[in-house]
């Protein structure tokens, strides 16, 4: 009899967790919805609103109540008012939407660590494997980040409507169970209380304004141009000291780093970076391989100590390569391809040039790696997926966008099994790829150092062509065109770059000694627009006062930049990719991630004038002097160039095995015949 009881017991707990809707699907969870029963093996969520009223505001909370379905000793564990409205940014506008929750008090939800109110329940609409955000939090642990948000999957029905499969996580806010730093008082205004603890985000949306009840907007713009949000304190409970400070030392902090010349010790910038924190959250973020991890960066900074520490992970629903702007990015470094915010990259870069934090980041790679790093992750990713099958075959039901984009996914590969097998194997390739990046790190993350006395070329990355004058004219306002990279042998195609505040540069063509300007109008007496569509890159006089002709270098990798317009935001952009030589040049919206905006800078060594003769002891040519020639017997088929001591070109063409006579004035040249150099004078 005991036995029986016990089997009836299990059959009662089996029939509570596995119900109609696993076997017959959507259609048939209507009695389990209005009996508030477990839809699949999965918790469930059962938010109802005070009269049904819709959530349909980020800004503004709805009353109602939350009900957890789980197994049967697990049902009805929460059932209390709450508070929910909207939340996200773009995901906000998704037609599955995620939203934030407020419980009535304190409670560990579904039995995560932290007892708090606030719980955002996320959507991963634009991510079909429904697992991305969650596999980032797996690697934040496997790197050792301070703090990973918990979460658990869960289905959602809000107002008797099944919305499907979410996530319900942390929120990430400071508390002794999320970021943990010392909270202040708003009444702390004087140093040592002052020092901390702070929360910050380098944030693309950043929000510059106050908002009803702040005294203060949560975001400033740095010195260094970097929108930041301060999310704790609040923005309704900071005070002008804690801000004032906030401030002042991120500023510290963010140019100590870009102000970082190579020898200057290590100890400047460990005083303001907590070294160790970076690392791992870098390679955690190159693991996720997530476009957005340099335009939205968590930091925190505590109490009595100087240094900020980057992390928690956040926002992966776009990782592993699910970003069609990027695309598929498992050879990829996101230092190189993410999306950047502020002085962001430059700062990762000036990092990367420091030998001491490469060889950091090349030892800590290895321990991450060998303590079973691909194994562990596609474990996960199967377990995982296994648990959300009841709860993705519903969600799909509801939201049968399989076959569909509906954001920025690379393609939609028909089936949930497809969207799994790519992440897995995304993640193995992309793991391999890393490895062998990592291992020749310091290599790869050399700096390269701008000399403002040297000519470059400039050649776009997509398609291996040259910047150029149309024409190798030099009247105002001539458009700048692509060219078949001469490889420093057209004046034409040299530039110099001279900084004029440490922030822009004019850059000055050799040909015209003209500098690059973005111009509306082929017109010498008109500049002015505000249509920045339509602007093209051309040459003109310089004018002290026109800051259409001042650019910021943006460095995506060693010796690679993008040249943003001061006076209109803009970057120098290849539009429509073309390759035909002369194609003209005109400026776009600054996308890192866009090859037509990325230009390569080549160091010309123009022919030394103090180079020693060096006569007809080569066998390239053998040369004699007569009043006003130059005698020159060719032995090779090579380039020929000609310059006087200043570096002018004189002359310059292909040139044959044969014989050539040139006239010259009288003076002192340079001869270049392919690499052997000669110093000639001409009576």
């Amino acid at each position: 009899m005991k036995a029986i009881q016990t089997i009836l017991a299990i059959a009662a707990l089996l029939s509570a967790a596995i119900t109609p809707s696993e076997a017959q699907g959507l259609a048939d969870i209507t009695d389990a919805i209005s009996e508030k029963r477990q839809l699949t093996n999965l918790p469930t969520f059962y938010i109802s609103t005070v009269d049904t009223v819709p959530v349909v505001s980020k800004d503004i909370n709805v009353k109602g109540t939350l009900y957890v379905a789980g197994p049967a000793e697990q049902a009805g564990k929460y059932n209390d008012s709450i508070e929910i409205r909207g939340r996200g940014n773009s995901t906000w506008g998704m037609a599955k939407k995620p939203y934030r929750t407020k419980l009535y008090k304190k409670y560990n939800l579904l039995d995560m660590p932290a007892k708090d109110k606030t719980w955002p329940i996320l959507a991963n609409y634009a991510d079909k494997s429904l697992v991305r955000n969650a596999v980032a939090f797996e690697i934040s642990k496997l790197c050792g980040l301070y703090y990973t948000p918990a979460y658990r999957f869960v289905d959602v029905v809000l107002n008797d409507e099944f919305l499907g499969n979410y996530m319900a996580t942390d929120q990430v806010e400071v508390s002794g169970d999320r970021v943990d730093v010392v909270k202040q008082a708003t009444t702390d205004s004087v140093l040592p209380a002052i020092s901390g603890g702070y929360l910050l985000e380098i944030d693309g949306f950043a929000i510059m304004t106050p908002v009803e009840g702040a005294i203060f907007p949560e975001g400033f713009l740095s010195a260094n141009n970097t929108p930041v949000s301060i999310k704790y304190p609040k923005d309704d409970e900071i005070n002008k000291a804690q801000r004032d400070y906030i401030i002042n030392h991120f500023n510290k902090f963010e140019s100590t780093i870009l102000n970082y010349k190579k020898g200057d010790p290590i100890d400047s910038i460990s005083k303001y970076l907590n070294i160790d924190s970076f690392v791992n959250w870098y390679i955690a973020s190159e693991l996720s391989a997530n476009p957005d991890f340099i335009w939205s960066i968590y930091m925190k900074k505590d109490s009595g100590n100087m240094q900020i520490s980057f992390g928690p992970m956040w926002d992966n629903d776009i990782s592993f390569a699910n970003d069609s702007r990027l695309g598929d990015t498992r050879n990829d470094l996101m230092l190189h391809k993410a999306h950047n915010c502020g002085s962001m990259r430059t700062l990762l870069l000036r990092l990367f040039a420091i030998p001491y934090i490469n060889q950091k980041v090349k030892a800590r790679w290895a321990e991450i790696r060998d303590a079973g790093l691909k194994d562990r992750l596609t474990a996960f990713i199967d377990s995982t997926t296994t648990a959300l099958d009841s709860s993705q075959k519903l969600n799909f039901e509801r939201w049968p966008i399989l076959d569909q984009t509906v954001y920025l996914e690379l393609e939609a590969r028909g089936s949930y099994e497809a969207e799994v097998d790519f992440l897995r194997t995304f993640m193995t390739d992309h793991i391999a790829s890393l490895d062998s990046i990592f291992s020749k790190f310091e290599e790869l993350m050399v700096q390269f150092e701008l000399n403002e006395n040297v000519w470059y070329t400039l050649t776009n990355v997509a398609v291996n062509k040259a910047l150029d004058v149309q024409n190798s004219s030099s009247e105002d306002y001539t458009p700048t065109v692509l060219w078949t990279n001469s490889e420093g042998n057209m004046e034409s195609q040299l530039f110099r770059f001279t900084t004029l505040d440490n922030t822009y540069y004019m850059v000055t063509n050799k040909e015209s000694d003209k500098v690059l300007e973005a111009a509306l109008e082929i017109d010498p007496d008109s500049i002015s627009s505000t249509n920045p569509a339509d602007y093209t890159l051309c040459i003109n006089t310089y004018n002290a006062s026109n800051e259409s002709q001042l650019w910021k270098l943006e460095e995506l990798q060693s010796g690679i930049f993008m040249l943003v317009n001061k006076y209109s935001g803009l970057a120098i952009d290849n539009y429509g990719g073309s390759s035909l030589d002369g194609n003209e040049i005109n400026t776009w919206t600054a996308s890192a991630s866009n090859p037509n905006q990325q230009w390569k800078f080549n160091a010309v060594t123009l022919v030394d004038p103090n180079t020693p003769e060096n006569m007809l002891n080569e066998a390239n040519a053998s040369i004699y002097v007569t009043n006003g020639c130059l005698h020159m017997e060719s032995k090779v088929t090579a380039p020929l160039l000609i310059t006087d001591l200043s570096g002018k070109i004189i002359f310059q063409r292909m040139i044959n095995a044969t014989s050539y006579e040139i006239t010259l004035q009288s003076g002192t040249y340079i001869l270049k015949v392919d690499k052997t150099v000669y110093k000639v004078i001409i009576p």
